[in-house]
This record gives structure tokens, C-alpha cells and sequence, in this order.
């Protein structure tokens, strides 16, 4: 084999076939995203347009899904680690299920005449309306759906575990998302405002897009050899199969911990549902809201591709790990706005602006294209559907539970402060502390991480291990890529920089010595925040 043929289990790939498969891979990504995008965003225009109640919206575009979430991913995860195929053990399930996906999207397209058809065969004369059948036709076409994506949508991400060489995945998760962003856009600008017009022809196309282009990534993607199955046999029974998911998934603390934090981390955020009301109780519009969403979108995809390759290089974990607890210690730095009533929202615009799409945009995007590969690179690499499977069945159970509190948290506040959208204020008191018992999972698993091999010889735990049981590893690599702390500390600066230029608004434009006191305290603490984060590093790098 020549030197420049990069390797990925029994795979191995020249430059120019690496290129290939990526083209193909995010070819895939564009019809895949173009598919997902129709039904969430379609169907409810469809469905309030047939007088649905909000409940039964809910019920169809969040509790099905969740369902299947909750049961058909596990077993599918299970199942697909364990196949064996001369297509491989991922793309049999894509292509066995592709031609039940696109008939349920052509069934969702045709709901109108089928509704009527159904209607005047079997209810004409009753009490039962055209739009209720249409509704209920609606929601077992979309049932229909949500099981049958649910293979795609599950299966399709272990497939990069399985065909990009690991030396590459941050790299291919930069484009992944790049190409994703830009597909969505696509989506929204040119085909959403024709959802209620071309309800019929969006569908059919998502279809049509999906079957042929998704379906020609499936073939000309190769998959390479596994080697064979022995926990797992024809003659094992369904109950076998169960104890064994939850002996290998759920016995061993280290993969508790990968959970626990994947999964506060997403409780964490249900809490972003109420930022624009947080950003509309400091008096930005909406206008000037989406102005910084689209400034983000537009920076965050072009930091990706410039550290895509720094990441793979330094190792994905790692990298996660610095911009994680960047973020953990300044999780608590809104507390500000508990105090300040009544911002200029210009201003706030521009620093928002400026320290998003400038000073932190690089460490955001660092992270960014860490998260996806560094779980790739945690669990098996013959079992990761079967991980992936089991954190989503706990983390699907999390979030539903969390999205109701979340939501008594903020009507808690709102009773508290009834006048206004104050209350929204409060969101980081939420999001805060879950984010910092997310982290010290984290660094559980980076800690055990280390000693297990780290960034040259880390191999998954079979059993389960206690990092004191574990020998230091002095590992050399730690200090040669600096680069991280100093993205951190444009960050740092950019939140510096921030505080100043409120401190001088306040001391010059509009006098207000009160709010000066506040930005100083601020500063102060933000200053010893970042001195600390310096030295939990060092600690947390330690052999």
C-alpha cells in the first residue's frame, strides 16, 4: 500500500477518493436535508389549515417522532451494529426503507384528494367532517413517515463512523455542516414561501430528491469488511438480545458519564426556546434579533472550514474539552441583566454582533466541529449505533421531561414578575447550572479518557474502570498546540472588550453610576473567571 492511502478500518482511500467521498457524503447531505426539511415545516401550515387544534399538532409533530425516538432507535441501533451484508451494516437499512419514506411523503402530497375520496366513500351523510379525515389521513401518513425516517435519520449518521478514517472527521464535519447550513438556507429562501400554494408539488419533489439523489449516495458509497458477530446469534431470542444491550450499554460507569453530560447538556438547552423573548425584554426587535442570527450564519460556517483541520489534528476530545469549559465558566455572566433594566438596543446589537461573529466565533466553531467526531471517537468503534442507540433512548426521555419544566420554570419567574418580559432574565438560571453538571461529567470522561490512551492509544473500556485504578500517562502532546488557549482568549477578549464599552456608555452618554458599578463588578469577575480558567487547564491536563 502507498504511503498517501489513508486508511479507515478495512477501507483505504488516495487523496482523490477521500475528495470522492466526501463529494458523495455531503451530496447525500443536500437531499437528505432537503427531505427533513418539508414535513416540520409544511405540515403544520397543512394542518392549521384543516382547523387543528395546537394539541393535536403537538401530538403529531413532536409525540409521534418522540415515540419512535423512544423505541424503533435502540433496536435499530442494536440491530445495525450487528448486521452483516456484502452492502455492509448501514446502507441495507437506508435502501430497504427508502421506497416506504418517499410513498409516505407522495401519500402526504395526495392527503387532499385521498381525504376527500375516503370521505364520500365511507362518511358521506355523517357527522364526520371531510377535514377531520383529512386530519387523521394527515397523521398516519406523517406517522408513517417519522418511522421510516427514523431508520435514515439514525442509521445515517453511523455510517461516518464506518467510511471517514478518523484522522479526517472533524474536517468532514465542517463541511457536513457547512453544506447542511447552506442547503437550509436554499430550502428557506427559494421554496418555503410556495408551502401553502405547492403544498402537493414541495412534497412530490422532497420525494423524487430523496429516492434518486439520496439513493445514488447509497450506491456509489462503499462500505468495508466487519469482522464477525459473536455475542449474537440466529438462535438468540429477543430477550437475549435486550440483556445484552443493557449489560453492554448501561454496566459501565464510563459511558454513564458520556451520557450524563450529552444529556444535561441538551437539558440544558430546551431553555433556548425563550431566547427571543430574553433578547426582545432588553428591547431588540425581531428585525435585529434575525440580524444576528444571520450575521452567525454566515461567520460560523467560514471559522469551521479554517479550524476543521486544526481540530482532527489536536484530537477532536480535547478540543472539546477547552472550549467546554470556556463556556461553563462564564455560564453564569448574564446575571447582569438582572440588574440592568433598560439597555440601548443598538448598542447591545453591535457588541452582540461583533463578539459572536468575531472574538468568539473561532472557539464556537472549534467546538463545533469537535462535538460530533469526539463522540464518534469515544464510544466502540464496532458498537457505536448500540451507544448511540442508548444515550438517545435516555436523553429522548430527559427532554421530554425537560421541555415541560423548563416551561413551569419560566411560568415560575412570570408569576414572580408578572409585568413584561423580565422573567425571560432569568433563562441562564436554567441553563447555567445544568451546563456546569454537564461539564463535570465531562471531565470525568476526559480525565479516564487520558489515562486510557488519549489523543495515540485510547481503546473504549469493555468493563468498567476507575480512574485511580488507572496509570498516568505523561502525555507530550498537550503543550504543543497552544492555539486553543489562545482562541480562548480572543473570546475572553471579546467579553472584555464588551464590558468596557458598556462601562463608558454608562459613564458617558447616559450617566449612570449604578449600572458603571455593575460592569466593573462584572469585569472584575469575568477577569478572575478567566485566571481560573488558565489554571483548571493546567490541572485538568495533568497526567
Amino acid at each position: 500500500m502507498s504511503m498517501d492511502q489513508i486508511r479507515c478500518g478495512t477501507l483505504s482511500y488516495t487523496r482523490r477518493g477521500l475528495v470522492a467521498l466526501f463529494a458523495w457524503l455531503l451530496w447525500g447531505d443536500v437531499c437528505f436535508t432537503l427531505m427533513e426539511a418539508v414535513v416540520p415545516s409544511v405540515l403544520p401550515l397543512k394542518l392549521r389549515s384543516l382547523d387543528s387544534s395546537n394539541m393535536v399538532i403537538g401530538l403529531i409533530m413532536t409525540t409521534l417522532p418522540g415515540i419512535f425516538n423512544l423505541t424503533v432507535t435502540p433496536a435499530l441501533s442494536f440491530k445495525s451494529d450487528r448486521h452483516r451484508s456484502r452492502w455492509g451494516r448501514r446502507l441495507p437499512f437506508i435502501l430497504s426503507t427508502m421506497p416506504f419514506l418517499a410513498a409516505a411523503l407522495i401519500l402526504i402530497a395526495f392527503s387532499d384528494s385521498l381525504g376527500a375520496w375516503v370521505h364520500g366513500a365511507f362518511f358521506a351523510g355523517s357527522s364526520v367532517s371531510q377535514a377531520k379525515v383529512m386530519i387523521i389521513l394527515l397523521a398516519v401518513f406523517a406517522a408513517l413517515f417519522d418511522l421510516f425516517n427514523m431508520f435514515v435519520n439514525t442509521v445515517f449518521w453511523y455510517l461516518f463512523k464506518d467510511v471517514v478514517p478518523e484522522t479526517h472527521l472533524a474536517r468532514f464535519s465542517a463541511w457536513f455542516g457547512v453544506v447542511g447550513t447552506a442547503t437550509g438556507a436554499f430550502y428557506n429562501f427559494f421554496v418555503f414561501k410556495y408551502a401553502e400554494s405547492h403544498m402537493r408539488e414541495i412534497f412530490i419533489g422532497a420525494a423524487l430528491v430523496y429516492l434518486f439523489g439520496f439513493g445514488l449516495m447509497c450506491l456509489m458509497v462503499k462500505e468495508g469488511d466487519y469482522p464477525p458477530v459473536t455475542d449474537v446469534t440466529e438462535r438468540s431470542s429477543m430477550l437475549d438480545k435486550i440483556k445484552i444491550f443493557l449489560r453492554e450499554s448501561f454496566c459501565i460507569r464510563y459511558y454513564w458519564d458520556i451520557f450524563l453530560y450529552l444529556t444535561l447538556g441538551a437539558m440544558a438547552a430546551t431553555i433556548g426556546v425563550y431566547q427571543v423573548f430574553f433578547s426582545k425584554s432588553l428591547g431588540l426587535s425581531l428585525d435585529l434579533i434575525g440580524k444576528i442570527s444571520a450575521v452567525g450564519a454566515v461567520t460560523g460556517p467560514i471559522c469551521l472550514l479554517l479550524l476543521a483541520g486544526r481540530v482532527d489534528r489536536w484530537h477532536p476530545v480535547r478540543v472539546q474539552a477547552y472550549g467546554f469549559a470556556f463556556t461553563t465558566f462564564f455560564a453564569f455572566s448574564a446575571w447582569v441583566w438582572l440588574f440592568v433594566m433598560h439597555p440601548p438596543p443598538m448598542l447591545y446589537f453591535w457588541i452582540a454582533v461583533i463578539n459572536s461573529s468575531v472574538f468568539a466565533a473561532l472557539l464556537a466553531a472549534s467546538a463545533r466541529a469537535a462535538g460530533g467526531p469526539a463522540l464518534m471517537l469515544l464510544f466502540p468503534g464496532g458498537k457505536y449505533g448500540q451507544f448511540s442507540g442508548a444515550m438517545a433512548l435516555i436523553r429522548a426521555i430527559a427532554m421530554m421531561i425537560a421541555g415541560v419544566m423548563s416551561g413551569l420554570y419560566i411560568d415560575f419567574w412570570r408569576y414572580m414578575f408578572p409585568d413584561g418580559d423580565y422573567c425571560y432574565r432569568f433563562t441562564f438560571l436554567w441553563h447555567a447550572p445544568l451546563t456546569l453538571l454537564s461539564f463535570y461529567f465531562f471531565y470525568r470522561v476526559y480525565r479516564v479518557w487520558k489515562r486510557l490512551g488519549g489523543v495515540v492509544n485510547y481503546v473504549a473500556p469493555e468493563t468498567n474502570v476507575r480512574i485511580k485504578d488507572l496509570p498516568a500517562r505523561p502525555d507530550h502532546t498537550s503543550s504543543r498546540h497552544p492555539w486553543m488557549i489562545g482562541l480562548s482568549a480572543i473570546a475572553f477578549a471579546g467579553l472584555v472588550l464588551g464590558t468596557c464599552v458598556w462601562i463608558g456608555y454608562w459613564m458617558v452618554y447616559q450617566p449612570r453610576p449604578d449600572y458603571v458599578r455593575i460592569f466593573i463588578l462584572a469585569l472584575l469577575v469575568n477577569i478572575a473567571l478567566y485566571i481560573a480558567y488558565l489554571r483548571f487547564m493546567r490541572f485538568m491536563e495533568r497526567p
